[in-house]
């Protein structure tokens, strides 16, 4: 801290009044933060005589106490051991006890303030539990609401509440407030995997002309996709049954292990698709320990503290800690915290920096797969078989990539109805897996029915029914009848 007094006229001064202090008989103490204040403010007024005066004052009160050679750690606060404990508490949602402890912190360390990182976690925390338990409620006005109160909750970061907000306009019946909404993302954000995903979920609601607006401005917001936007709306519109507007068609891309291309589509209406059921594949568990560091000291005891965290599972305190950091294991492992606290726009930010300046091989390739995790999250589904088809991975990793893709691509070809295809993507996801979920082969008995084949479907239902009855199950079964 910049002080207007000499430093030499300072340390005289100390030294003066260190050679006439005079030694009382009192119990051994130390002067405490509220003790030095003034001491802290003559030094920065640079009032030489105040300051002699105050540290004779303070050696008569505290005899063993010596003042420092070096002053300027009278102004520096050590950090106050439960600061651990705040970030613990906003990571498991108790906010009320956060703001407790940060109130009784600073009241007990006086200097100390929390850090801005700190309240704006806590603040946006708090907005974004309120904002899922609403869109989780279907409580569509409070979401709303929350969102108008915070909007910091809408960042690009953050786009899956930016889409749950269109959603809670849509359950409203208010369709023009919702493509406001993905006007809005259109606009402000310009990573393309987001643009992209905004397009396709826009085009459930808008007009053709809405659709053509929008791709021209997810084209302007990032000019260097423009190919692959202009892909994806032709896509969409054939999905409509009108012509292609660019004439480039959609391109299908076939998957490294698995190989070929996928079938074409065979689509009947006998009857409507039943609803997916709600298990859905799990994330496998995401490494928490980044490749070891070899920067100096300083950085290695902040990456230290964001393992430290991430080792507990205090995705939250990771998150504060890793903050603006550009030591690149750092910036990997904020990728991994962000993924575990489904932060994904976070997360793909950080792996993509860490894929290109990753320290080894290894980090950019796991740093890579953890990108392509995070966008599959997003049901960015051919952007990532693109991707991944030349990435390097382990087996284990490519199985994980591949089976989520054939899972995303199977279900997205059922709800357009085109039931062979979807088969093909299931029975592939099985012999890739060696297993086939009980959600993907609810799915695939329907895929049958619908085409036709009711005694394939029977024979899909009734197993299922048989190993585990449910409302389902039964009522698969009395569909085949």
């Amino acid at each position: 801290m910049p002080l207007s007094m000499n430093r030499t006229s300072i340390l005289v001064a100390l030294a003066l009044v260190c050679a006439q202090a005079v030694a009382l008989p009192v119990a051994a103490q130390t002067p405490g933060q509220d003790d030095l204040q003034a001491l802290r403010y003559y030094l920065q007024e640079g009032n030489q005589q105040a300051v002699r005066s105050e540290l004779r004052r303070l050696q008569l009160q505290f005899p063993e106490w010596s003042p420092p050679a070096d002053t300027s750690v009278l102004f520096e606060t050590q950090a106050p051991q439960n600061i651990d404990q705040i970030y613990r508490l906003i990571e498991a949602g108790d906010f009320s006890g956060a703001r407790a402890l940060i109130e009784q912190t600073s009241s007990a360390s006086a200097g100390w303030t929390p850090p801005t990182e700190m309240m704006e976690l806590l603040t946006i925390s708090e907005a974004q539990q309120a904002f899922t338990t609403a869109v989780n409620a279907s409580q569509a006005e409070v979401a709303i609401a929350v969102a108008r109160r915070s909007p910091a909750i809408l960042s690009c970061e953050r786009i899956n509440n930016a889409w749950s907000l269109g959603d809670m306009h849509l359950l409203l019946g208010d369709t023009n407030a919702a493509l406001n909404v993905y006007r809005a993302v259109l606009q402000s954000c310009s990573a393309p995997e987001l643009l992209i995903a905004t397009l396709e979920k826009a085009d459930a609601v808008a007009s053709l002309e809405q659709l053509t607006e929008f791709s021209d401005i997810a084209q302007t917001q990032a000019p260097a996709s423009e190919v692959r936007i202009r892909q994806v709306e032709d896509r969409l519109r054939a999905g409509r049954q009108v012509p292609a507007r660019w004439g480039n068609g959609e391109q299908v891309i076939a998957l490294g292990a698995v190989g070929g291309t996928a079938p074409s589509a065979q689509t009947t209406g006998s009857q409507p698709p039943p609803q997916r059921p709600a298990t859905s594949s799990a994330a496998p568990a995401a490494p928490t320990s980044p490749a070891p560091a070899t920067s100096a000291a300083p950085s290695a005891r902040g990456l230290s503290a964001v393992q430290a965290a991430a080792n507990r599972g205090a995705w939250a305190e990771c998150l504060a800690l890793s903050t603006g950091s550009t030591q690149i294991a750092v910036v990997y492992q904020r990728g991994w915290c962000a993924y575990n606290a489904e932060r994904t726009m976070e997360a793909i930010a950080a792996f993509r920096e860490a894929t290109a300046r990753g320290s080894d091989q290894t980090m950019r390739r796991d740093a890579q797969y953890g990108m392509l995790l995070s966008m599959l999250r997003m049901n960015m589904t051919e952007e990532v078989a693109r991707i991944s088809a030349g990435a390097p991975m382990t087996r284990e990793q490519r199985v994980e990539i591949e089976s989520q893709i054939l899972d995303q691509r199977g279900v997205r070809a059922y709800e357009r109805r085109e039931y062979a295809r979807a088969i093909s993507f299931f029975d592939a996801h099985a012999e890739l897996t060696g297993v086939m979920r009980r959600d993907l082969q609810l799915l695939k008995g329907y895929a049958l029915l619908n085409l036709g084949q009711q005694v394939a479907a029977r024979e899909i239902f009734t197993r299922l029914d048989r190993q585990l009855s449910t409302r389902e199950t039964r009522a698969a079964v009395n569909a085949t009848f």
